[in-house]
């Protein structure tokens, strides 16, 4: 709901005067709010879903301004690694895979069992995109650690390495849109391919 800059110094008035100081708090009437819930299966759906959402809106605003994007990009990256790990997860478990014990957030391992788990679906359908998977591995090679856009150093104070490079912001932009639709289509063939006269149908 965009509001103007005189309807903000409002809000932020009677925010100011509210005797209620606690930051989480139920909705006034009117108020523009959002239902947190306990989520099933599909809950991981709605974080890595979140996530990207998140990144693409973090990315567009480095693409308006150069000094901002010098700290968005941080926010922006950790939400598309962390896209990519919750959605491998999603899709392994949702097709009936398992996660590798102890892979956490080793992006590498999540897609080689992505891709076992793909490869067994059907025989006569790819639900592989290969483009997709270069992109999870260079993320992977980029933030081996899932620690490089979220921390500046180590616990023992040393640097957290991190690749030095320019990095094009249209290009990553309409990368992340892609992968988005790719995860989107996934779950409605993983659904569809266990429907049999769906998968009679490419017999």
């Amino acid at each position: 709901m965009p509001i103007s800059d005189d309807e903000e110094m409002e809000l932020y008035e009677a925010f100011l005067n509210d005797p209620d100081t606690r930051m989480i708090a139920p909705p006034t009437e009117g108020e523009p709010s959002v239902r947190v819930q306990q989520r099933g299966h599909w809950g991981d759906w709605q974080i890595w879903d979140g996530y990207l959402k998140a990144s693409e809106l973090l990315l567009r605003e480095c693409m308006k301004s150069q000094h901002d994007a010098k700290r968005l990009i941080f926010p922006a990256l950790f939400n598309l690694r962390h896209a990519m790990e919750v959605a491998l997860k999603f899709h392994i478990r949702y097709a009936g895979g398992t996660i590798p014990k102890g892979s956490q957030h080793d992006l590498d391992a999540l897609a080689d069992a992505f891709r076992k788990t793909a490869e067994g679906l059907d025989e006569e359908i790819s639900y592989i995109r290969e483009e997709v998977l270069d992109h999870i591995s260079e993320i992977a090679r980029f933030d081996p650690r899932s620690i490089a856009f979220r921390y500046s150093s180590n616990v023992d104070g040393t640097p957290v390495e991190i690749v030095d490079t320019d990095i094009g912001l249209i290009r990553l932009y309409f990368s992340l849109e892609h992968l988005e639709m790719y995860f989107y289509d996934l779950a409605d063939q993983i659904a569809l391919s266990q429907d049999e006269e769906y998968r009679a149908s490419f017999k």
